[in-house]
């Protein structure tokens, strides 16, 4: 099969004119799709409560989070102290930041335990357990309510997603950018079907690791094992339909088969310039499908976000899918010893590729200053961190690309062959310049290889920064402030300050066991405040007990902008006390 979508079949000024607007049109048509949500949930209050023991059986268990989430049907689960399922398997949407499953009416005296797990607007599961007794019974064991929970994920779906992930936006950026390459780079019909060649393998890529990647989002939403989600009820149908995840997974499997289908139909003949529009329209529709999903949909201005992602994904896939194409075509075209074709591409490539990385660049930039903000992020958060490992790698790949345009690009051009053999290098006819170009065309391989190389590495890390927690977020910058950190082998301390701008604000601790329950059994616990920058301090604040192993205050003692420290001292028992501390950087008012 090849594959013949290049300019000279193509109508000129009014086909152009349409490819605009159809592109745009299907652009905005993904923009309006991705609505605004919020992101990362957080379970502020449950019914009952944890810890709690009721003389009567509730008629439900009712769970109120922070943002709107949303459930599969078994996304709470209620077990009794055996371990044996007891509510009534009925999940019920309250609100849009509500959720609730019944409980029969005949629940006998006895502990139980609730698991919960819940889906954020940007695709994340938010999950947690908590207890409580009905009548004369007795609370559950410990080991059974981590062992309950412990069932509930798997660690493992937080790096095979993220590949997963990585591995689709390989395989779209290759099929788009092919399609890009056939019509604005390539010169030869060879150099055309090389690139349809490409673009049926990006997207068969793509197209089997997304459908790869619904499993294990189901697995990471539903708690279920890999092959609990293949059974009757998994969820694997609830996840492809009723998440943002899966309406992004199947809007870019449809886009891929349009996109197939429509170059089979070009190069067949049996299409016109509409045709060429559908290629390229729908590999934009294919890279825009990841806008349907993420980060970029819970933060606001959130029409930013998703304009920026939409060209940062565009410009990639121009950039991504041209450069591999590009190598190849050289190497052909040094086995031919056409170094003036091989230059051609070069520029002509170059050209394409100079407007991508603009775009890209603006976009990111873009991007960065609402998701990162401050510099501090950067350093303080995985998000950063791994913003700074991509950023790094995309510097790198543009130096070996300006040194391919600006040094061995005309040192390969220096050299030209006529028909006849002939060796004609213009003004200068010695040895040094045929030299010059032969180590050029080495050079330029090599380069070419290390570019595509960079650009995998960029994209690998792409899948793994979509999946974390915005810096801005994360550092406490674009509001409340929240961390967990060890307080002793078995415990944690999950701190909250909110607003976290100086002035009034509530503190939030929790003393977590190993499942994320709160413990309730710790004696006492304080707060010791100092500004770091002046010392000033420690302020000490004595919460007030605002549940089970959950302490409040409302203070007005950070009262300066800048770096915190927040001592935690937890009396364990009448004989244990352990402590920890806890940076906090304070937002200015």
């Amino acid at each position: 099969m090849t594959g013949s979508l290049h300019p000279t079949s193509r109508a000129d000024g009014p086909a152009t004119a349409r490819l605009l607007l159809v592109v745009a049109l299907a652009l905005a048509w993904l923009v309006a799709l991705a609505v605004p949500a919020s992101a990362h949930a957080s379970l502020i209050e449950t019914s009952p409560p944890d810890g709690t023991r009721l003389e009567a059986a509730p008629e439900q268990v009712l769970l109120r989070f922070s943002e709107a989430v949303s459930s599969t049907p078994d996304g709470i689960r209620v077990f009794d102290a055996d371990a044996t399922r007891v509510d009534a398997g009925e999940r019920e949407t309250v609100s849009p930041t509500e959720v609730a499953v019944a409980l029969p009416a005949d629940l006998p005296d006895g502990g139980y335990v609730v698991t919960f797990r819940v889906i954020s607007a940007d695709s994340h599961p938010v999950a947690g357990t908590f207890t409580f007794v009905v009548g004369d019974g007795e609370q559950v064991d410990d080991a059974l309510v981590a062992d309950l929970f412990g069932g509930a994920g798997q660690e493992w779906t937080g790096v095979v997603g993220p590949l997963l992930r990585g591995a689709s936006y390989l395989g779209v950026l290759l099929a788009a950018g092919a399609a890009a390459f056939s019509a604005w780079v390539a010169a030869r019909r060879e150099e055309r079907d090389v690139a349809w060649t490409w673009a049926v393998r990006g997207a068969v890529l793509a197209a089997v690791t997304s459908l790869l990647a619904v499993p294990v989002q189901t697995v990471a939403v539903t708690g279920r094992s890999l092959a609990g989600v293949f059974a009757s009820g998994g969820g694997l149908g609830d996840t492809l339909v009723f998440s943002s995840f899966g309406q992004s997974t199947l809007l870019r499997l449809v886009a891929l088969a349009a996109f197939v289908v429509a170059w089979q139909r070009l190069d067949r003949g049996r299409g016109g310039a509409g045709s060429h529009l559908e290629v390229l329209v729908t590999g934009a529709l294919a890279a825009g499908s990841f806008v349907l999903d993420g980060h970029q949909r819970a933060v606001e201005p959130t029409w930013l976000l998703i304009g920026a992602d939409l060209v940062h994904l565009l410009g990639a896939a121009l950039w991504v899918g041209g450069l591999v194409l590009l190598l190849g075509a050289v190497r052909r075209r040094r086995i031919d010893d056409d170094p003036v074709g091989a230059a051609g591409l070069v520029s002509r490539f170059s050209r394409l590729a100079l407007w991508s990385v603009l775009a890209l660049t603006v976009a990111g930039v873009a991007m960065s200053g609402v998701l990162v903000r401050t510099p501090r992020a950067l350093t303080a958060t995985g998000y950063g961190w791994t913003l700074v490992a991509k950023v790094g790698l995309v510097a790198l790949v543009l130096l070996a690309a300006a040194y391919n345009r600006w040094r061995l690009e005309p040192a390969i051009a220096a050299r030209v062959v006529p028909t006849g053999g002939a060796v004609d290098v213009g003004a200068e006819t010695t040895d040094r310049v045929a030299q010059r170009s032969r180590r050029a065309w080495g050079q330029l391989r090599t380069t070419l290889a290390i570019e595509v190389i960079g650009v995998a590495a960029v994209v690998a890390v792409t899948g793994f920064l979509v999946s974390q927690r915005p810096a801005a977020e994360a550092a406490g910058i674009t509001g409340a402030y929240q961390t967990t950190v060890a307080l002793t082998e078995d415990l944690d301390v999950d701190l909250v300050v909110d607003p976290n701008r100086a002035g009034l604000n509530a503190l939030h601790v929790y003393v977590l066991d190993e499942t994320g329950r709160p413990v309730g059994d710790v004696e006492d616990l304080r707060l010791e405040l100092t500004y770091v920058p002046e010392q000033i301090g420690p302020i000490e604040v004595v919460p007030y007990v605002a549940g089970p192993g959950h302490w409040s205050a409302n203070i007005e003692d950070l009262r300066f902008a800048g770096e915190w420290e927040v001592r935690v001292v937890a009396g364990i028992d009448r004989f244990t006390q352990a402590d920890v501390r806890v940076p906090v950087v304070v937002n200015a008012p």
